[in-house]
């Protein structure tokens, strides 16, 4: 990728010329190559990338150019900035939260509300769910047991953590359902709602319904049963947005916002 005429030219297979579709900005170019050497060096989050100074001379650009690449990625949540001595760009982790991030601009621009959220939930995690079990092989199955069994124990040395072991448990049956795409915008969701409604709590009483929900859902995945798998993550959603309607309507009524 060098400087030609005021433009970074880049000479990678299959990625957009400078003319075709839309004419680019440097700093998108920049963080187009940044974000394939995360990718291609499966580069861990955490990990340092290069010093600004090393990419301006690598890009032949200038220290803006440079800067405003690296607030793309940041603002989207692919990078974060270490401040202080040794700091500087370091890859962020997929977790979710970044794209979460992002898409509550667009979902408060729309008017979404949390209703709408919690319905896109009740939508998308059955989904996932029934492809999780129809995976073959025992690596879901196995990889959701797991991820019960440590809930179930941390929920009962700890209840206040109930919450967020719960949350754990979606995030992985997210994971094994072999789609990344719809993996990452569950994960976006799940976070989005975390972050707004995290005084939404079951009653104790109520969780036990909860933990139950959990050991069939991962039963149906052992056994690759994907319509039961389905039916039941489905079920278990519904009855979360039902005892948040019943209880909390005012704030499922609330706007997403931009967080």
């Amino acid at each position: 990728m060098e400087k030609r005429g005021g433009a970074v030219n880049s000479t990678r297979p299959g990625t957009r010329r400078r003319g075709e579709l839309r004419s680019e900005k440097l700093s998108e170019l920049i963080a187009r190559q940044v974000l394939h050497d995360i990718a291609d060096k499966k580069l861990a989050p955490g990990t340092q990338l290069p010093a600004e100074t090393a990419m301006c001379e690598r890009f032949n650009v200038g220290k803006a150019s440079v800067r405003e690449a690296m607030r793309i990625l940041e603002i989207n949540g692919l990078i974060s900035i270490r401040t202080g001595s040794g700091g500087g760009p370091i890859v962020g982790s997929t977790d979710g939260r970044g794209y979460g991030s992002m898409s509550t601009l667009h979902f408060q621009s729309i008017g979404a509300t949390l209703r709408d959220l919690i319905n896109a939930r009740a939508a998308l995690e059955p989904i996932l769910a029934a492809q999780a079990a129809a995976r073959p092989g025992p690596e879901a199955g196995n990889a959701l047991r797991a991820a019960l069994e440590s809930s179930l124990q941390v929920s009962r040395t700890d209840p206040d953590k109930f919450a967020s072991t719960n949350s754990d448990f979606h995030a992985v049956l997210y994971s094994v359902s072999g789609n990344p795409i719809l993996a990452l915008t569950a994960r976006a969701l799940r976070d989005i709602w975390s972050v707004r409604v995290e005084s939404v709590m079951l009653p104790e009483d109520e969780r036990h319904e909860v933990e139950n929900s959990h050991k069939r859902i991962t039963e149906a995945v052992e056994q690759h049963d994907a319509p039961e798998a389905q039916r039941l993550v489905r079920e278990h959603v519904e009855f979360y947005r039902d005892f948040c309607e019943e209880n909390y309507p005012h704030i499922l009524s609330d706007i997403v916002e931009w967080w």
